[in-house]
């Protein structure tokens, strides 16, 4: 590819995507943390769809997307801070670790949100949700090799991930209640 008339920035991004994509190729691919991260992405979508109550799937499906988008932005926002690192993507293209941004966590995420459906019950799951999240699933994690804390500690995720889940439910409450309002 020329590079000729492209700014200085587009032809370094340019250069670090082809690299991240030898790397992945030559370091990630077929590896057996790459083997996992594709297993748990298809395990967990396909008990996010066995498991979401379809009469309620539209209000489902907007909380989850809404953490989706929130988990992703919070990633890519701590990884190009480089707070942290992940050493194995199922593709080497944004989101930085599908398996669990789009698939693990949304998936526990919209199960509490379908299970626990007062404010009250809804908190108390999320902060158990948060805690086994920071002591159990990040330490794993970190001990497989899949992630790497630079600047980061597993503790400091404990309010990001309780505010996730508040602020979609809030988000979705206020949306169902202002569409039920604009029927009336």
């Amino acid at each position: 590819m020329e590079l000729i008339n492209i700014p200085l920035y587009a032809q370094v991004q340019w250069k670090l995507t082809t690299t991240r994509f030898e790397e992945w190729f030559e370091s990630d691919l077929f590896t057996f943390n790459w083997w996992t991260m594709l297993v748990l992405f298809i395990i967990c979508s396909y008990l996010w769809w066995k498991l979401t109550d379809k009469s309620r799937l539209k209000e489902i499906v907007l909380y989850t997307g809404l953490v989706i988008i929130m988990i992703i932005i919070l990633d890519e926002f701590g990884e190009e801070l480089s707070l942290w690192v992940y050493t194995t993507d199922i593709f080497p293209i944004f989101p930085p670790i599908t398996a669990i941004d789009i698939s693990c966590m949304p998936m526990i995420y919209s199960l509490i949100y379908q299970c626990f459906r007062t404010w009250k019950s809804f908190i108390i799951a999320t902060i158990v949700m948060a805690t086994v999240f920071c002591l159990v699933f990040e330490p794993i994690f970190v001990w497989s090799g899949i992630y790497i804390m630079l600047r980061w500690k597993s503790y400091y995720g404990f309010p990001i991930y309780i505010s996730i889940a508040l602020i979609s439910k809030a988000a979705v409450n206020k949306a169902y209640y202002v569409s039920k309002e604009s029927l009336n």
